[in-house]
């Protein structure tokens, strides 16, 4: 992999944490590793939010046809009743 050299500012606190606990020749590495999964958690939050979206707008499509075959249930159940009551037994 093709690498870049860069310059980085960081709060002193940060930068005294990172090098008590990475070995100096470590740091670039330590900061890439630590962006790849910062970049990753980023891309995870993004595909949720529109798994959510997507989720929401497929209920609402859902709801509506919920009422749309109760209504033509109802419908049937009602005719099969009708049937049923003048003397011509449905069978289904």
């Amino acid at each position: 992999m093709k690498k870049r050299r860069v310059n980085l500012t960081l709060p002193e606190d940060l930068w005294v944490k990172i090098r008590t606990r990475v070995p100096p020749r470590k740091i670039s590495q330590y900061i890439a590793e630590a962006t790849v999964a910062r970049l990753a958690e980023e891309e995870r939050a993004l595909l949720r939010e529109r798994l959510k979206e997507q989720y929401q707008a497929r209920a609402t499509r859902d709801r509506q046809l919920v009422k749309e075959f109760f209504a033509a249930d109802q419908e049937a159940s009602e005719l099969i009743l009708e049937e049923g009551e003048g003397g011509s037994a449905a069978r289904i």
